[in-house]
């Protein structure tokens, strides 16, 4: 076995420039070292994704502006099917750093329907037609009860806020506010 400096004593016996040779040698092991660096990052944050387990496969989650359902979760990356059907491949140390919102952690979701209604029209009895369109609507769960609010004072109509909750999916909350706002139409 040789060791690194009586390597090197070598190298200066035979007349070759050892600090030169160190030099180099130091200038590779650092490039090394940051091109290893987010590697073991994304390893180390893949491992404690996969033990904590923050979202798992199925789950529909939001990070960095773009938004999808994880396709599979791997040692350096996970896959993330966006809605439009596109592939999106991010870094584990990113998941596990940033910040991600977990849309489907829980069994239900809220969402909202924003209404105008004409500054001539009787508010109560908008609301109440509000309120049964929530309730009449087979995507709308009956707890938390759903609630219509008073929003704004727009500048042609007062708008109604009707919340309401659903499965915490993208396609239910999708169909929810459609059944919703559809009933909406119908009623007013």
């Amino acid at each position: 076995i040789i060791y690194p400096l009586t390597f090197l004593a070598v190298l200066g016996a035979l007349g070759l420039p050892v600090s030169t040779l160190g030099n180099a040698l130091g200038l590779i092991g650092l490039g090394i070292s940051f091109a290893l660096k987010d590697m073991i990052a994304n390893f180390f944050s893949g491992i404690l994704i996969l033990i904590t387990k923050p979202f798992k496969v199925g789950d529909q989650i939001k990070t960095g502006g773009e938004e999808g359902t994880v396709h599979d979760i791997k040692i350096r990356a996970t896959d993330i099917k966006t809605y439009d059907g596109r592939k999106l491949i991010v870094p584990n140390s990113q998941l596990y750093n940033g910040v991600v919102i977990n849309n489907t952690a829980y069994d239900e979701r809220r969402f909202e329907v924003v209404v105008g209604i004409g500054y001539d029209d009787d508010i109560q009895t908008a609301k109440e037609l509000a309120e049964e369109s929530l309730e009449e609507a087979d995507m709308v769960e009956e707890k938390p009860e759903p609630q219509v609010l008073v929003n704004e004072l727009g500048g042609s109509s007062v708008n109604l806020k009707l919340r309401g909750w659903t499965k915490p999916s993208k396609a239910s909350l999708v169909k929810a506010s459609s059944q919703v706002t559809h009933n909406v139409k119908e009623r007013y």
